[in-house]
């Protein structure tokens, strides 16, 4: 009977060990499970971080000064789904950071879109590629609110367009556009919308040496227009032959003589059609625009060699 009970109390001894062991093993896989860094396999996880791009932009501002600057940033393919819009003063560093991974991958897939505040200012647009670390979009410059004149050049023989022309856009000796148009004879003309809109500018054309210096005067309409202007040479009669005058303010005279009269001072690039010489001294017909008729007419006089090349 005492051997009987010594082999039960020994069972249960056993079973009792057994089954705080179990609860060991039970309650250790229970905090593993709560514990977010305990390692179930192999190797070792690492937090993921996204990367990111910096958009910064620059403005340059030109005689205007406007209140706030709008900056949007789109993909190219939805305009109206914007990744961000953000508002910024002036002096004030315009820059964004997204992450990197929301911008359009395709090549110049994404564009930023700048809104100067405070006047009719021009919104202007860059178009660049998706990349990380820091995207410098090129300067913004601002000019002031102006009424745009697409102008096309062309040789009125040919109708073919004339490249790389000087256009100059003035109003009583103030000069609003200087600029060159490229080589389809095409260039976009700002004119200030703060000039005098009672009278006319004066367009200036200078075909560098083509065709003489084209001129007339021109009523702008508000917003954007269309002109195209057909250039010519001077159409030359028997025995004439085009110059091209090489300085500027040389005097056209009203006869060969010393000290005659001075009808006028050419500048450089002017033509001139000359049918005569005498000496140094050449007998010639140039186009002059009449400024209060606005038109073209031709005045003879003469001018010495050492101001004119003969034509090309």
């Amino acid at each position: 009977m005492l051997r009987v009970n010594i082999k039960r109390l020994a069972m249960e001894s056993l079973f009792n060990h057994f089954r705080y062991f179990g609860f060991i093993i039970i309650i250790s896989l229970g905090l593993a499970q709560d514990d977010s860094t305990a390692i179930v396999t192999p190797g070792i996880l690492k937090s993921q971080e996204a990367e990111t791009v910096t958009i910064s932009a620059s403005v340059k501002l030109i005689d205007v000064r406007p209140t706030a600057y709008r900056l949007s940033l789109y993909p190219r393919s939805h305009p109206t789904e914007s990744f961000i819009q953000k508002l910024y003063f002036p002096g004030e560093p315009i820059q964004i950071i997204l992450p990197a991974n929301i911008l359009n991958s395709d090549s110049l897939g994404n564009i930023a879109k700048l809104e100067p505040l405070g006047d009719a200012y021009d919104v202007q647009y860059r178009m660049f590629n998706a990349d990380v670390g820091e995207i410098a979009l090129s300067t913004f410059n601002i000019l002031p609110p102006a009424d745009i004149l697409k102008l096309t050049v062309l040789n009125e023989r040919t109708d073919e367009p004339i490249p790389n022309c000087n256009i100059v856009v003035s109003q009583e000796g103030l000069i609003f556009t200087n600029i060159t148009a490229d080589t389809s004879g095409y260039a976009r003309v700002r004119i200030p919308i703060n000039r005098n809109n009672e009278i006319p500018v004066l367009l200036t054309i200078d075909s560098r040496d083509l065709f003489p210096i084209w001129r007339a005067k021109i009523n702008v309409p508000i917003g954007i227009s269309e002109k195209t202007v057909n250039i010519s040479p001077i159409k030359l009669q028997r025995g004439e032959t085009v110059y091209y005058v090489t300085d500027d303010l040389s005097p056209f005279r009203k006869s060969p003589e010393n000290g005659a009269a001075i009808l006028f001072l050419l500048n450089k690039g002017d033509h001139v059609a000359i049918s005569k010489t005498a000496g140094d001294r050449l007998f010639g017909r140039v186009r002059v625009f009449i400024d209060r008729q606005n038109k073209y007419q031709s005045v003879n006089g003469w001018i010495l060699r050492q101001h004119i090349i003969i034509g090309k």
